[in-house]
């Protein structure tokens, strides 16, 4: 499917011819560069035209002649036998066709060009080998028919209805002559591009033919879309496919064909020798023709128009296609057309004059009675002479008959020669400056110049500029024929050069500090520099620019012709280095511990890293984090340029790991009791120990323990918590309970010697809590009472008096039951006392 591609207009020009190419470029070419042939756009306004005034009107005919072109989309073309001319020669193009095989189609190529063909804009073609042309290509298909005895327009025989253009198609065997050619190339240029097809003396098909030499050619004419077939031999074979052939063109759909008379299949056999064909589009015009006078006014839309110049006018011819996709070429073409009298007209030689106030002008005719001519002055005054006092160019037109002629005269009336030196000028004198006194309404040549300084004539000074080389007041005198004209000018030492190193500031230098002492208002190479240091020149420092490397004051001096100025800087390191190793830590290393030194308001990775442990440099750690693994004192130092920055931390181990156990108690023998390490540490490891020896399995935080009867002593439980490198621990005494077995005694022998002296309740106390003990003799009297019993009961009643032996009687009430003898338990117990 073809796309109209938008309209482009385009001009191109050569001599008289131009022609519009776009607004981007114009392109001056000549005519012979086009490779034109018939079918190419042209216009011709025609020779040069001179027309006598004295005779006649004065007036001329112009005709201008161009190609008529017309648009393709109606599917009309005109037919014409035109004179046998080829524009182009049938051998030595380009682009060969394989002739070492019959009946074939050449590959697919693409037009440099749009070729409008019937309804179609067609882009691409393909070259039969039996003298046919297509646009309706096709690459998959590589056979070109050769049997075909159908009229034009045809679309049921794939020899005739695969082909667009026949030129004409008849089977020729392009293998036999070894000479022959089958090529086509695309020859000029736009907007006269044309695609030449030609078949250089290529034998018929059949052995009985094969000395028979057909030599064709057709040719695609870019914008006017006019194709042209041109045949110098065309032979017939009479007894191969009976000399069957066809000239003409046809749509792609085979349904539409232009046949010039005698040339169809029908007529078969024909021949033909120098016989030339042109198929032009028939359509509506698509050509735009206009003449043009000098103001580019349009005259007229007709080839041929009347024009009656004054003297000599110029006009152009000029021709607008557009073509099928739009684009648009313009081409012009100039006629020159001069009215010639028989009488002239003499205004004087161009008058200068100074100090007169005016002129008169007269028109002096030669050959010619004044009486019989009309005048009329370019100021608008029509008599024979005029009194002008401007300077200016006046202009007279002189008419007698039907004849004008036109005459001029520059007339000047001398003033004050007229320059200015300007204004006052600030200078550093660093490159030329020239002072100009050239007039404005004067030659240079016609006038003198004086020039001085301060008042004194500079001898030898005397053209109508000067180059100034010092300060002070200049003044010229122009003279023209002793018309003065007077101007000064102060030429001062500007000391204006705009240098600035910027504000003070701080820095580290981690980056390249560089100071710029470029003038702003100044070209830099016209300056020179000179750099200190502290108050010290930096020899060779003598460049717009300045590495600072360390902090100081920074100084510049820029010279510019007899300018200077002077800058300075002060920088300071600025030692902001923000880290912060955080806050002391106490801690077991059950965890990494990682001390991070980066800055944060610095590129970690400009900054050099020290790291020490307890006043030591620890070695190899530059990087800007550190892994902890042991306690101390850690510090960094953090470089950065020329700042520096440092932090400290304390890592200690922790000491305050706190784990409890049940207080010391007693127990009675193998009696389950369950001892329980408290602690609020987390993800802690249990270790428990008897006697400081090892519970092997003990490593939980209870643990259930019971003492055999047969224990001696206290047993010392004790557990150790550890949480990586820190530990903790406690203990607890546990003992077995006086009484054995941890049963009421039923017998007591208070006689001071720590055994078996009192009623040993403990194991009660401890197991149930607050209870009364009251004690009964035989009779039945209460001898002994108390509350919150443990072991009060010795012998002794609450007088104070030992009791004698014998047997007692108890009774213990529990404020909360006892698990083994509940609310109440009553028994006796014998009083054994030692006989003294």
């Amino acid at each position: 499917m073809n796309t109209l591609l938008p309209l482009c207009l385009k001009t191109i020009s050569s001599a008289h011819k131009i022609f519009i190419l776009g607004s981007c470029f114009i392109f001056f070419l000549s005519f012979n560069s086009f490779a034109q042939g018939p079918g190419s756009l042209f216009v011709d306004a025609g020779p040069d035209v001179t027309v006598d005034c004295n005779t006649g009107t004065g007036c001329a005919n112009i005709t201008a002649n161009f190609l008529e072109t017309f648009e393709t989309i109606s599917s009309n073309y005109t037919v014409e036998s035109i004179t046998y001319n080829p524009p182009f020669p049938f051998n030595g193009l380009a682009n060969s066709i394989n002739i070492t095989t019959d009946d074939t189609w050449s590959p697919v190529d693409t037009l440099p060009y749009d070729f409008c063909f019937f309804e179609n804009i067609e882009t691409q073609f393909q070259v039969g080998s039996n003298g046919v042309v297509r646009f309706d290509v096709d690459p998959g298909d590589t056979t070109n028919g050769w049997s075909f005895s159908e009229n034009l327009p045809n679309n049921s025989n794939p020899t005739l209805g695969e082909a667009n253009v026949f030129t004409p198609v008849h089977d020729i065997h392009p293998s036999i002559n070894p000479t022959n050619e089958i090529g086509y190339e695309v020859l000029g240029t736009f907007p006269n591009r044309v695609l030449v097809v030609s078949y250089y003396e290529v034998a018929m098909f059949s052995g009985a033919c094969n000395n028979m030499l057909a030599t064709q050619m057709v040719v695609f004419y870019e914008f006017s879309n006019v194709i042209e077939i041109y045949m110098q031999d065309k032979p017939v074979c009479t007894t191969w496919n009976s000399g069957n052939a066809a000239l003409g063109i046809q749509n792609n759909d085979g349904n539409i064909a232009f046949v010039p008379p005698g040339r169809n299949t029908s007529d078969s056999p024909w021949t033909a020798n120098n016989e030339a064909w042109r198929f032009t589009p028939a359509g509506v015009e698509t050509y735009v023709f206009e003449w043009l006078d000098a103001n580019g006014t349009v005259i007229s839309t007709n080839p041929t128009v009347e024009v009656c110049p004054v003297g000599t006018e110029i006009f152009t011819a000029r021709v607008t296609y557009t073509n099928c996709n739009g684009d648009t070429v313009i081409l012009t073409d100039d006629v020159a057309v001069t009215a010639e009298a028989t009488f002239s007209v003499e205004l004087g030689e161009n008058q200068e004059f100074c100090d007169t106030p005016n002129y008169n002008i007269t028109a002096e005719i030669i050959d010619g009675d004044p009486n019989d001519a009309t005048f009329l002055w370019s100021t608008g005054e029509t008599t024979q002479t005029i009194t002008v006092s401007t300077s200016n160019t006046y202009t007279v037109d002189v008419t007698i008959g039907g004849c004008t002629v036109t005459e001029s005269v520059d007339v000047t009336f001398n003033e004050v020669p007229n320059f200015d030196l300007g204004t006052a000028i600030s200078t550093c004198i660093l490159d030329n400056i020239v002072l100009d006194a050239t007039p404005s309404n004067y030659n240079i040549s016609d006038v003198t110049f004086e020039w001085s300084l301060d008042g004194n004539v500079l001898t030898g000074e005397t053209s109508n500029s000067l180059l100034i080389t010092t300060t002070g007041t200049y003044s010229v005198v122009v003279d023209y024929q002793g018309c003065i004209g007077e101007d000064s000018i102060t030429v001062a030492a500007a000391n204006d050069i705009d240098v600035s190193l910027g504000p003070d500031f701080s820095t580290c230098f981690n980056e390249i500090v560089v100071l710029d002492a470029t003038p702003s208002n100044y070209d830099l190479t016209l300056a020179s520099f000179q750099w200190s240091f502290n108050g010290t020149i930096l020899t060779g420092e003598s460049s717009a620019t300045l590495i600072a490397e360390e902090p100081g004051n920074y100084n510049v001096i820029v010279s510019i012709g007899v300018c200077s100025v002077s800058e300075s800087i002060e920088i300071t390191p600025s030692n902001d280095i923000e880290l912060s190793l955080g806050d002391d830590i106490e801690t077991c290393f059950d965890e990494e511990i990682i001390l991070d030194a980066s800055p944060s308001n610095y590129d970690p990775t400009l900054a050099n890293y020290q790291w020490s442990l307890n006043g030591t440099v620890i070695e190899g750690e530059t990087l800007p984090t550190l892994v902890v693994s042991e306690s101390g004192a850690y510090s960094v130092i953090v470089s950065i340029g020329a700042c520096t920055g440092s932090d400290s931390i304390v890592i200690s181990g922790r000491d305050d790991l706190i784990v409890t156990i049940n207080e010391d108690f007693k127990t009675c023998p193998d009696e389950i009791q369950t001892l329980t390490a408290n602690t609020s540490e987390t993800d802690v490891t249990y270790q428990w120990y008897l006697n400081g020896d090892i519970i092997v399995g003990a490593t939980d935080s209870v643990l259930e323990i019971s003492v055999p009867s047969n224990t001696v002593g206290e047993q010392i439980y004790s557990v150790t918590i550890s949480v990586g490198d820190c530990s903790g621990s406690d203990d607890v005494s546990v003992v077995l309970y006086d009484v054995g077995k941890c049963t009421i005694s039923q017998g007591l022998s208070p006689n001071g010697d720590g055994m078996n002296d009192c009623l040993d309740l403990e194991f009660i106390s401890d197991r149930t809590g607050a209870f009364s003990v009251e004690i009964f003799n035989r009779y039945g009297m209460s001898v002994f009472s108390q509350d919150n019993y443990v072991n009060e009961f010795c012998g002794i009643d609450q007088d104070g008096n030992e009791l004698t032996t014998g047997t007692y009687f108890y009774v213990m009430k529990f404020a909360t039951p006892d698990p083994v003898y509940g609310d109440l338990k009553t028994g006796w117990v014998y009083i054994n006392k030692e006989v003294k």
